[in-house]
């Protein structure tokens, strides 16, 4: 028996059976940050391959409709293809957007490293793939500002990629949804360029970072390292030590190659140029899709041998990759609390909100800090098992579209909340001698400074549970840098 749509309120919840416009929810098959991905099939057409459908987790949401016309713009064997985009309607009346887009039989980036051990060969054809689909994206004046391993999938058997999740993609003359300081993209991923406007410009910036193509190379060029060397390059995030390896004197990453010995020498000479700390060096991603599929094809013997000798095992997810952005907080209407009913907002954008005044500087938006500062083991390996990986949920595509055997996964909401550290974060506010922090609103717990949200616990998604309450870690503001403001943050 068919459900009626009017009957179940949760879009992110809905049956077999539910109609949406002219298509039938078959099964979910996964749940991000902004909405629900379902496989579906067009009404009456029940022998019909199927196709994803991707509900908004929120009413109103204007990044479908921006989705929607920069899909419009794409034609590349790369890029998932959109068939349809409308609105559905739940029973108390609230309306939802929906996309239904080509569906993509496969598994992520990381995923497919760690099943199949591939080939610097392969890894060549896989990075050209989505280099094209990110030249492509540039050549139509768009930016994708969210590429990362988990928003790529792999076909396993043909060894296709294709380059998922344009919902916070941005094209030329397209509506902004995103208030100063960041757009949406997953810190991880950021490139040093990125993390030093938010330096320079602070919460008081009056336009948000533009996101350039070259962002988009970087992020790839992260995704790239992980892969070959199954560690990250140095953190870009400017109150981690590590990010002063990407300052113009600093030594910059390690090679992949040293890093691991498998790796093809051009290879990991282009992962390399692509995390250049130079945006005007990494080349644009043309150039490399064109570099990528001639070394694929003069690459020696060499690059037909394993990446791994072993496939390595995907760790645990890295929080701050699921949380690339924090939903309702990049929309036009942002407001602070008390201006608007709890019920007509997302909880998580009153998180936000408590995230900027805890943090009191321009790190305010970088919204994975807290959790990727503990615990202090950064690198996830084969040696490290239980060191943390990417994220596939970020806003829902990803693990959405992954095999049925892969899909099994949880909304990915689950166990983001952590327990309160025992001691505070690099650059946290300290109490002084008398037990006091520094604002009447920061509280003193574990030697550190800590601002108590005034959420639900179930709330605390963004948080840190310590006595039932939901804690964000109270942080210094940044210094104004005094040498090399565009490329040299200064020390947290």
């Amino acid at each position: 028996m068919a459900w009626n749509d009017a009957v179940h309120f949760d879009p992110g919840e809905l049956p077999p059976g539910t109609r949406v416009g002219p298509w039938e929810i078959r099964d979910w098959r996964g749940q991000g940050s902004y909405g629900t991905v379902y496989r579906a099939v067009r009404r009456g057409n029940s022998d019909a391959s199927g196709v994803a459908l991707k509900l908004a987790a929120h009413p109103g949401d204007e990044r479908f409709a921006r989705e929607a016309a920069l899909l419009c713009k794409l034609r590349h064997p790369s890029v998932p293809r959109l068939f349809d985009q409308g609105q559905w309607r739940n029973a108390a009346g609230r309306v939802y957007p929906y996309l239904v887009m080509e569906w993509v039989e496969g598994v992520s980036l990381y995923d497919w490293a760690a099943r199949h051990a591939p080939t610097s060969r392969q890894v060549f054809q896989v990075l050209a793939q989505v280099a094209g689909a990110l030249a492509q994206t540039a050549a139509v004046g768009a930016v994708h500002r969210d590429v990362k391993g988990d928003n790529i999938l792999v076909q396993a058997a043909e060894g296709h990629a294709f380059l998922m999740d344009y919902g916070a993609g941005y094209y030329s003359g397209a509506e902004r949804l995103t208030p100063p300081l960041f757009p949406p993209a997953t810190p991880r991923y950021r490139s040093p360029e990125a993390w030093a406007f938010a330096q320079r410009a602070g919460l008081d910036a009056t336009h948000p970072y533009e996101a350039q193509p070259a962002d988009d190379v970087f992020a790839l060029g992260v995704s790239a390292y992980r892969l070959v060397t199954d560690a990250y390059p140095p953190s870009t995030e400017p109150w981690d030590k590590a990010s002063r390896a990407w300052h113009l004197e600093g030594a910059g990453p390690r090679s992949p190659r040293e890093l691991n010995p498998r790796v093809d020498p051009q290879l990991s000479a282009l992962i390399l140029r692509m995390l250049s700390p130079v945006p005007e060096h990494r080349g644009t991603a043309l150039e490399l899709a064109e570099l990528l599929e001639e070394a694929s094809r003069q690459a020696g013997p060499e690059a037909d041998q394993s990446l791994f000798a072993e496939a390595p095992h995907p760790p645990p997810a890295w929080h701050s990759e699921i949380l690339a952005m924090v939903p309702g907080f990049d929309r036009p209407e942002f407001q602070m609390p008390g201006e608007r009913e709890r019920a007509e907002r997302p909880v998580q954008s009153w998180n936000s909100w408590w995230l900027a005044v805890a943090l009191g500087g321009p790190l305010a938006l970088g919204i994975g800090w807290a959790l990727q500062a503990w615990p202090p083991r950064m690198e996830p390996s084969v040696a490290d098992p239980e060191g943390w990986d990417g994220g596939s949920v970020a806003t829902g595509d990803t693990a959405l579209m992954a095999s049925p055997a892969a899909a099994a996964v949880p909304s990915g909401r689950e166990g983001i909340t952590l327990e309160l550290p025992h001691q505070p974060f690099p650059g946290q506010e300290r109490p002084d001698g008398t037990g006091r922090c520094p604002r009447k609103t920061q509280i003193a717990i574990n030697n550190g400074c800590w601002v108590k949200l005034d959420i639900p616990r179930e709330a605390c998604e963004d948080g840190y549970m310590h006595k039932g309450g939901c804690y964000m870690p109270a942080f210094r503001p940044a210094l104004a840098p005094t040498s090399h403001p565009a490329t040299s943050p200064p020390e947290p």
